[in-house]
């Protein structure tokens, strides 16, 4: 709401500012970086229930949070707010898979052109990336918010990709060679609060470490 204390413009601002500096590269330099910007879906609950207790996603969802439950979050209730949570998440997941979808392809071709003994060339399925300038909100629990998050973008992210891409237990060596899985994934927080809501969330859950 107007006023409030959260600095929302920030991310219009930072997502303005990384369009500037690409707009001003050359068209050399533009095909390098390899960016184009998209607008966020909105996270389903399929997704949000990979990470969160259904129950409380459907009560925020739904307006049905406790007036100490939003205190805690510090944020009102509000459709547009939960629009605004919604693809916050959705965006961050969306980011994920793009770029794993990027490293599936590169890994094809790659492979055919092993297969085809052409020519050396440059390995670069490692260098895939996307990013999303609206997420990182990690103070959220499975079953409660706090500080101005209500759901983990980086944990639902995280939990799409294995239910999606993860290597089955019994994969032979010879299949993890050609066949592309997801087996471990790090979770970098340069906040001070020791990775919060993410480091709880995976505890016992040995293919994702948050640094």
């Amino acid at each position: 709401p107007p006023g409030h204390r959260f600095p929302i413009g920030k991310y219009r601002e930072v997502r303005i500012s990384l369009q500037s500096k690409i707009e001003a590269l050359s068209q050399d330099e533009q095909s390098k970086v390899d960016c184009d910007f998209r607008i966020s879906p909105l996270a389903t609950v399929e997704q949000l229930i990979t990470t969160h207790d259904e129950h409380y996603v459907q009560r925020y969802l739904n307006g049905k949070m406790t007036e100490l439950e939003n205190r805690n979050i510090g944020f009102p209730w509000s459709l547009q707010h939960v629009n605004r949570t919604l693809s916050s998440v959705g965006g961050t997941v969306a980011a994920a898979l793009s770029a794993w979808e990027k490293y599936c392809k590169r890994h094809e071709l790659i492979q055919k052109k092993e297969h085809n003994r052409q020519e050396s060339f440059e390995d670069t399925t490692h260098l895939c990336w996307s990013a999303h300038v609206a997420g990182g909100t990690h103070h959220a629990f499975k079953d409660y918010g706090e500080g101005f998050c209500i759901f983990s973008d980086i944990a639902v992210a995280a939990n799409v990709l294995l239910q999606k891409y993860s290597a089955p237990d019994n994969q032979t060596q010879k299949n993890q060679l050609s066949t592309p899985a997801i087996r471990r994934i790090l979770i970098i927080d340069l906040d001070v609060h020791q990775g919060n809501g993410n480091a709880v969330l995976f505890q016992g859950e040995e293919r994702v470490k948050t640094f």
